[in-house]
């Protein structure tokens, strides 16, 4: 069936409930569950795109209620996800039960049925959520997931558990990490989500867009009335649904239709159409309509200095409707600062790695805003991008304002010494694509009285991170060179546990000592942890200053609105660390340089040690 505005919907077929006294003796007969027939038809009715129905029924195990209608594999796998039994007759099932034969039995109920819906090939099943630690459930979990190339695991999980109101309570969470790290953390072992009446705190509610998130379970009475009879939530509930809209979560409704609704003569699709609407109020700015395509999709840092760029790589960058009008202030804040030093003569300007021209047509309309007369230099290594500059200069008259230079900044000799010096060699992670060293070559010719450097200085920050995709991810490639590389990527499905801390900062032109005249770091930073949470390792942004008091960020605190040239960088750990409200978290971080090749080293140190991740560089580094 067709998906509504990109939401996929689900009916929860549930089994009335018997009332009893004693809950290990509720016995059921077929006809109490639900027909698959039914269902589907229900499904069908109420335009409706799956149903989650009991795998099996009553003493005899009759698969979806003695159904007499046959489905084809294709309506399998998109149609129906079945629920793994918590009943078996009498006897309330539990993996891990003090009592052998209860456990026993339990293990068995369980293997059949997901035998079953491997045979009918179900895109999933659905299980309850264990709240106490259930290696038994976890082992068939494994077992299932090892021998199955398609089935996935719906591990149902209540925001809160119980009848618990305090908003910091974390048990779900903790019961569901408990599971999924039994289980390998295996990619096909996912989480629906019950919203329940109670929530807890919105640090709680974000931290689970980190998670393997399949979808929301939303019981109808949850849905209100306001004063003219308008469907609505509560503003909590309004809000995590509108969060879980941006991750494209699947909604599977449960529970019965209100009875204003039933007697209006509508049903479920009342609430979907609600639902709809609500994913409608979502406006995407053009920026985030062209990151879409790029979260959480892992890339390699660039290599400037050992590879050329490709034009199409320049021409993304040249897009960026913020990063040049920024760079173009700083070049008319700074030229404006000389004019009155420099009476003389023109003032020498240098853009050095100017790629295919940006900076260089920046630094000239800079020139004409504020009246300044100039003598630049474009300054390029890559002879294909020497192409596009020549033909600029041609088609702009430049002929008698820019020289371009076809040489690696580190080398040329220049005839003159710059007045003010631009460049663009930032990397995510501030240093990462070497600006550091490119511009201790370039510096030479830096005039030492009046020279300005445009970034004059850049902060790299750093924040654990986790995220269950990315690290999911990095580990499909199953070798340690992946697990010890950095990726630079749009985090989407990612939650940031505690607030970045600075790491290295670069000054230019480079200050005497003490401060550093090595380009080699080295920092320790501990982070206070707010919320339990499992770190997948870390998040790396930057700040740079381009002059005085004009910036470039994607630090999240800082960041400049509209720029989308840099996605933070993500520098990941090989075992995941189980991380407690209050631990103080100590991260290490060490940028080497050596052999012709500038690396990055970083470990946990502190609550518990972790084995530092890419030594001498073996895995991972920039080639200079």
């Amino acid at each position: 069936m067709a998906q509504h505005h990109g939401i996929h919907f689900g009916m929860d077929m549930d089994i009335p409930p018997i009332r009893t006294k004693v809950p290990q003796r509720q016995t059921r007969d077929v006809e109490d569950y639900p027909l698959l027939d039914s269902g589907l038809d229900e499904m069908h009715g109420q335009e409706l795109d799956f149903i989650c129905l009991p795998l099996m029924s009553g003493h005899g195990f009759e698969p979806f209620g003695r159904s007499a209608r046959l489905l084809k594999v294709t309506s399998w796998c998109s149609m129906v996800v079945g629920k793994i039994s918590t009943w078996h007759g009498d006897v309330m099932l539990d993996y891990d039960s003090e009592d052998p034969e209860i456990a026993s039995l339990s293990c068995e109920v369980l293997k059949k049925e997901i035998a079953y819906a491997a045979h009918s090939t179900l895109p999933a099943v659905m299980i309850d959520l264990p709240t106490k630690p259930s290696p038994n459930l976890a082992r068939i979990i494994m077992s299932t997931l090892l021998k199955s190339m398609y089935l996935n695991i719906w591990v149902r999980v209540p925001m809160m558990l119980g009848d618990s109101i305090d908003e910091e309570d974390n048990s779900a969470w903790l019961a569901w990490n408990s599971l999924r790290t039994m289980c390998h953390n295996h990619n096909r072992l996912n989480v629906i989500l019950e919203v329940t009446e109670n929530l807890p705190k919105k640090s709680i509610c974000e931290r689970w867009v980190a998670e393997p998130l399949k979808g929301l379970i939303m019981p109808t009475s949850l849905f209100i009335f306001d004063d003219n009879s308008n469907l609505g939530l509560s503003p909590p509930h309004y809000d995590l649904l509108m969060l879980m809209h941006k991750h494209k979560s699947q909604i599977i409704f449960t529970g019965e239709v209100h009875p204003l609704i039933l007697a209006s003569g509508l049903d479920l699709r009342y609430y979907k159409n609600y639902i709809v609407n609500t994913k409608a109020q979502i406006e995407f700015s053009p920026q985030e309509q062209e990151e879409t395509p790029y979260f959480d999709y892992l890339q390699a840092p660039l290599q400037p200095l050992m590879d050329n760029l490709e034009s199409q790589t320049y021409e993304v960058f040249e897009k960026d409707p913020v990063k040049y009008v920024r760079y173009q202030e700083a070049a008319a804040a700074a030229l404006e600062d000389l004019m009155g030093v420099i009476t003389d003569r023109p003032i020498v300007v240098m853009v050095v790695g100017a790629g295919r021209g940006p900076l260089v047509k920046g630094a000239l309309t800079a020139a004409e805003e504020v009246g300044a007369k100039i003598k630049m230099y474009a300054v390029e290594k890559n002879p294909n991008a020497i192409v596009t500059l020549k033909g600029m200069l041609r088609e702009r008259d430049w002929s008698n304002k820019v020289e371009i230079i076809e040489c690696d900044m580190r080398v040329w000799e220049s005839p003159d010494k710059a007045d003010i010096m631009i460049s663009e060699l930032l990397g995510s992670f501030g240093d990462n694509e070497l600006s550091p060293e490119c511009l201790d070559g370039a510096e030479r010719f830096l005039n030492k009285e009046t020279g300005i450097m445009i970034p004059q200085s850049y902060r790299s920050y750093v924040a654990p991170l986790q995220s269950h995709k990315l690290h999911t991810d990095v580990l499909a490639y199953d070798d340690v060179t992946h697990i010890e590389t950095a990726y630079v990527v749009k985090i989407h499905s990612g939650y940031v546990i505690a607030p970045p801390k600075q790491c290295f900062e670069y000054i230019h032109p480079k200050p005497p000592a003490p401060y550093p005249q090595s380009n080699d770091r080295m920092l320790s930073m501990t982070f206070e942890v707010e919320d339990d949470a499992l770190c997948h390792g870390f998040a790396g942004y930057f700040h740079a200053t381009l002059y005085k008091d004009i910036y470039i960020s994607i630090h999240p605190d800082t960041f400049s609105d509209g720029m989308f040239s840099w996605f933070p960088i993500y520098f990941p750990i090989k075992t995941p660390m189980l991380l407690r409200k209050g631990d103080k978290l100590t991260a290490v971080f060490w940028r080497v340089t050596g052999n012709g090749k500038v690396w990055y080293e970083w470990c946990i140190s502190t609550p518990s040690p972790a084995p530092v991740h890419n030594p001498n560089g073996r895995s991972y580094w920039v080639g200079l």
